[in-house]
């Protein structure tokens, strides 16, 4: 019996915790952190090689945090893993398009 206040507060503390980060993933500005990275990586891989070009989108989407960090709301993890989910989309289309599409 001694155990089923601290299971209660551990499951408190996790819903807490799942709510928030639900909200968060909600948010209007994580579907466009998608969406740029998508475009980015689609539009760097006709200028440089794919590994190139996931680079150089990752890159200035930490930029972009670091720059929300120093002047706007802060920097997010969460907007990272957006990014890379928008990153892994146009690479992996970039991946299956036909050889003659970038050239």
């Amino acid at each position: 019996m001694g155990l089923e206040p601290s299971f209660r507060l551990a499951r408190d503390a996790w819903s807490q915790w799942s709510g928030a980060l639900r909200q968060r993933i909600a948010e209007p500005d994580k579907r466009l952190h998608v969406q740029w990275s998508f475009w980015l990586t689609m539009t760097a891989h006709v200028l440089w090689p794919a590994a190139w070009a996931v680079t150089a989108v990752f890159v200035v989407g930490l930029a972009k945090e670091f720059w929300d960090r120093r002047y706007g709301s802060g920097f997010c993890f969460i907007d990272m893993a957006f990014n890379v989910i928008g990153i892994a989309a146009g690479a992996t289309l970039c991946a299956v398009l036909p050889k003659g599409v970038f050239s």
